[in-house]
């Protein structure tokens, strides 16, 4: 990739950037709207541009500047185009032990119970349950972020994962709205990273699942257990956790479940094999397994080799500051 800022402001070069974007632009079926998002400059500007009208002066950013601009998008799209020739594909959703186990614990809470599975990262919890929500009807997949601080705001995360965005304004209504959306549907409500939820958030969901029948599924990691089942906050979950029919922890994947993601990445080398294992046995586990399989495929491929052990050593060794030993 080239060094923009060393290019010349040329008439040749401003032209050129002037071309390639109309070009794009009717070639992709982009709006002036969506270029703006992509390339950082108003749809506006871009628009004169296109046409050779924009006399904007330097502070605003003349043509030579959104001509560089241009440019640098040009040499991202270049760069991703290359990047996705030498990435290999990335198994999709597959099957492992643990996540049966989810599917299980899903399936229990839609017949309007209340679960919760608490887990390590990279257990595989989150792929199988956004595949519970892709199989099963009625069920809405909700990841709570940490900004996700109040009931409204929750309320505004269902709402979207029920694909609606007219409820009323005000906390107590929105929750009412949310409460009739869910009555007489035999469906299950999915809140994934939940010890991002605070007491209130969380008794308003038991609100919910009291008031409508709605299953509820809790998943996240070891504190979500640690603050229902004990410590200073014990009393204020005890309403919560009596209504847990079924609980299933899991810090770190098993080893048939790293079995699972070899035999879907095509693995048959025995080393490479055991190299996963110990890869899949540290915090992480299948994520950090998916992503050292991913760069030594790549580094395989650049050497036109078969993936090999010392591929994916030389991988986990760029991604991890501990590597495991051989």
């Amino acid at each position: 990739m080239n060094n923009v800022n060393e290019i010349e402001e040329s008439p040749d070069f401003i032209k050129d950037q002037r071309d390639w974007l109309n070009e794009h632009k009717q070639v992709r079926g982009l709006s002036w709207a969506q270029l703006h998002s992509l390339i950082g400059r108003p749809a506006a500007t871009l628009s004169l541009f296109s046409s050779g009208k924009y006399n904007g002066g330097p502070a605003a950013g003349g043509n030579g500047e959104i001509a560089k601009q241009i440019y640098r998008y040009r040499q991202t799209l270049t760069r991703q185009a290359e990047l996705k020739y030498e990435a290999p594909e990335i198994p999709g959703y597959f099957e492992t032990r643990t996540a049966k186990e989810v599917m299980h614990l899903l399936s229990w809470a839609q017949r309007g119970r209340m679960t919760l599975w608490a887990g390590g990262p990279g257990t595989g919890k989150t792929s199988a349950a956004k595949e519970y929500a892709e199989r099963a009807s009625n069920v809405w997949y909700v990841e709570i972020l940490k900004s996700t601080k109040t009931i409204s705001a929750l309320c505004t995360r269902v709402l979207e994962a029920m694909r609606d965005f007219t409820a009323p304004p005000g906390t107590a209504r929105m929750s009412a709205y949310v409460m009739g959306k869910m009555r007489d549907t035999q469906g299950l409500l999915i809140l994934d990273d939940a010890q991002h939820l605070d007491v209130d958030q969380i008794e308003e969901v038991r609100g919910w699942f009291d008031l409508t029948g709605v299953g509820v599924a809790f998943l996240g990691n070891e504190k979500v257990v640690s603050r229902m089942e004990g410590g200073a906050r014990k009393a204020e979950f005890a309403q919560l956790y009596s209504r847990v029919g079924l609980r299933m922890i899991r810090s770190l994947p098993l080893r048939d479940d790293v079995d699972a993601l070899a035999a879907a990445w095509g693995v048959e080398n025995a080393d490479v094999m055991a190299m996963l294992q110990k890869i899949g046995s540290r915090p992480g586990g299948l994520r950090s397994c998916t992503y050292a399989m991913e760069l030594a495929a790549m580094l395989a491929s650049g050497e036109n080799s078969e993936l090999e052990l010392r591929h994916l050593e030389r991988a986990w060794s760029q991604l991890s500051t501990h590597p495991v030993a051989a």
